[in-house]
Parts: structure tokens; sequence; C-alpha cells
């Protein structure tokens, strides 16, 4: 086999391994309708359709579905649910099903050499932009731009995350005093 239909293999390989999604199990009882995110520290706790996901090492009282590391210089965003363990690399995405909610969490180019993590709720619900560096607050109006379908920028802030709706035309950023949670709920496309 020539080196060029070796190489188309395995980039077929590749993309066939990203493209099944991991399937977690159901929530037990009732699931919640919309969301919330929690800062806490330099993580934040996102909560959403039964989803509990630990952004870079927040601490919850309940086990995390999902586990989330932003990207640090040279390191890809790592990502944990059950016994897989990720780097996700830029462009690439990763598919997780817990009953019948979808999560799609892809790497893309963020601000400054980090990448960026999208978290895509079910259909198109709701999307969080999770930057791996901090941001100018002047630089906050074009979140939207750079992201565009992103409901949510989770951002580090003075060392901690902080929640910016986008898309208002408006800055209103939460979380800056208390650990107070950011509630959502499912967004109209």
């Amino acid at each position: 086999m020539g080196k060029m239909a070796m190489a188309a293999l395995v980039w077929w390989a590749c993309q066939a391994a990203q493209a099944a999604p991991l399937r977690l199990p159901a929530a037990k009882g009732a699931v919640a309708q919309g969301g919330s995110v929690t800062a806490a520290a330099q993580g934040a706790l996102i909560r959403y359709q039964g989803w509990l996901l630990a952004v870079d090492g927040a601490v919850s009282t309940e086990p995390a579905d999902v586990l989330l590391g932003s990207a640090s210089r040279g390191q890809a965003p790592r990502l944990q649910a059950g016994t897989l363990l990720r780097d996700v690399a830029l462009w690439s995405a990763v598919e997780l099903i817990k009953g019948n909610a979808r999560l799609r969490i892809t790497a893309l180019p963020g601000p400054g050499d980090a990448p960026a993590l999208l978290l895509d709720f079910g259909d198109g619900d709701y999307r969080l932009v999770i930057p791996a560096v901090p941001i100018e607050r002047q630089a906050y109006p074009l979140l939207a731009q750079r992201f565009p379908g992103a409901d949510l920028a989770l951002l580090l802030q003075e060392g901690r995350r902080v929640m910016l709706p986008l898309g208002s035309g408006r800055v209103q950023v939460f979380g800056e005093e208390q650990a107070v949670p950011y509630r959502f709920t499912k967004v109209k496309r």
C-alpha cells in the first residue's frame, strides 16, 4: 500500500473514531429544564439537561459527568468522561450523549495562543465558549463575532471565572463578587 493510501486510511479511521459519540448512563429521575453556570475560583460548574460539567478543577458535591481542563501553553484542552481521557486537539470535537441529551465539545482557535472550548448542548439549544486565557475588557464585544452562535462566554478575569452573556450588545458580567449561578434556558434559533 502506498504512503498516500496509508495516510488516507489513517485519516479516515481517525475521523470515524472521532465521529462516534460516547454514551453515558442516563440520569435517574426527572431532568431539570434549563441550566446554570456557577463560577468556582478559576473553574466553574455547568448544569444543563441532566449534565454536570466541572471546568478547570471546580469541585461539586456530586460526581461530574465531564471534567474539562482548559488549554495551557503548548497543551491542548483535556476532557475526561467516564473512562475516556482525551486531549481535544484544535479543530476537533468530541460528542457525548447522556439519555436524550447531546453535548458536543469543540476546540477552536481562541484569543492568544491557547484554544478555546465551545460547548454545544442539544441541537443548538445553548452554546458556551470557554477561552483558556484572560481577555481584556475592551475586547469583550468582539467575542460574539469571534464565536458566532455562542450564547455565553465563561471568561478568566483576575484569576477567577466570570460569565458574559453574548449577543445582547451590552457587556454584563456575572459572578464577579460571589459564586451566584447564572441561569439560562434553551435558545430558539
